[in-house]
């Protein structure tokens, strides 16, 4: 993507590289208009009236209900964004951004662009969460909320890019039956798992709002002979068990660190003497070089839950002070910045 973040004339170049150019301006200002574009291109249609095949800016508008002349300068932008082409005055969804943003591909993201409005209010907030210390409780919608469905609809699909690399690389004992995922909302993970071993069946224990939305994308894939959801808070609620896996994917950067080692014993507690622990994380560097993308994640968690992305050796240290021995450690490579830590109870 152009938009300003990478110099294209040999003279501003020089300039960026003599620290002439105001890059913190350039960076805001292009960034902010490069995410609302993308975003406006789902919520306003075009994405999908483009994958009907090349269309002028003006048909386009009459079809989509939209002004002449914003429809034209958003399509423009999305050529700036390399999601749109054009040829001869006709526009195109470009054909690498088609995996991402045709409906009906099997890689569809726009529920992720369309979620991206609650996560743009919430970040409208970030000054006061850092100037107080008091994070936007984003699991504290109540159950109806519609921000549930944008919320959990947006992690369903990215964990559809991941769940078979994930899924086939949890070794269950021989003759599982029976796997927990805890705040596993969309359940996808689980569904996979259960799909590619013989006679398991899961249950997702996530707060009502998320269940309630998880359900029903089990039900639409016919799935609900394998994955089932029960409300409740993994803090709290009664675990059961004994089982055979227990999948923690996503949550740990939600809480504290006393938080997690109690979470963690309380996993153990549960899991039958061979039973599996798979966390599923996004891990802050532990060294001293400058920090990566992973550090704006880390703010993300700041202000969403007053929690962080934890160091590869602090989620360590939280599953070794609750009982754990850990098996293996994989990057995923279909989801950037995760990893798959798997252990077994001491």
């Amino acid at each position: 993507m152009r938009l300003g973040f990478k110099a294209d004339s040999l003279l501003e170049r020089v300039a960026d590289f003599l620290n002439l150019a105001p890059r913190p301006v350039v960076q805001a200002f292009f960034g902010m208009m490069a995410a609302r574009t993308l975003m406006a291109g789902v919520r306003l249609g075009v994405y999908t009236a483009l994958t009907e095949g090349p269309a002028t800016s003006e048909a386009l508008a009459e079809r989509l209900k939209l002004s002449p002349e914003g429809t034209r300068a958003l399509l423009e932008a999305l050529i700036s964004c390399e999601v749109v082409t054009r040829k001869r005055g006709r526009y195109s969804l470009d054909e690498r951004a088609q995996r991402w943003l045709d409906p009906r591909s099997s890689q569809y993201m726009g529920a992720f662009l369309e979620f991206n409005y609650a996560q743009w209010d919430w970040w409208s907030q970030l000054e006061n969460v850092v100037r107080t210390g008091k994070s936007v409780d984003i699991h504290d919608f109540a159950p109806e909320d519609p921000r549930w469905k944008d919320y959990i609809h947006a992690m369903h699909q990215l964990a559809r890019l991941a769940a078979p690399e994930v899924a086939g690389a949890i070794s269950l004992p021989r003759g599982a039956r029976h796997v927990l995922d805890l705040g596993g909302a969309h359940g996808w993970f689980s569904a996979e798992l259960c799909q590619r071993n013989k006679g398991l069946k899961a249950t997702v224990l996530d707060l009502e709002g998320s269940a309630r939305v998880g359900r029903e994308i089990i039900a639409a894939a016919g799935l609900t002979h394998v994955v089932t959801h029960r409300e409740g808070n993994i803090l709290t609620s009664e675990l059961g068990g004994p089982y055979d896996a227990v999948l923690v994917f996503q949550v740990l950067h939600h809480l504290s660190p006393a938080q997690n080692v109690a979470l963690l014993r309380r996993v153990r507690a549960a899991l039958a003497p061979k039973g599996t622990l798979a966390v599923l994380e996004y891990l802050r560097e532990d060294t001293e070089a400058p920090p990566s993308t992973a550090a704006l994640i880390g703010l993300h968690y700041f202000l969403t839950s007053k929690a962080a992305a934890y160091s590869s050796a602090e989620v360590e240290g939280f599953m070794e002070d609750a009982g754990f021995r850990i098996t293996k450690t994989q990057t995923v490579r279909h989801l950037p910045l995760q990893t798959l830590i798997l252990a077994r109870p001491e």
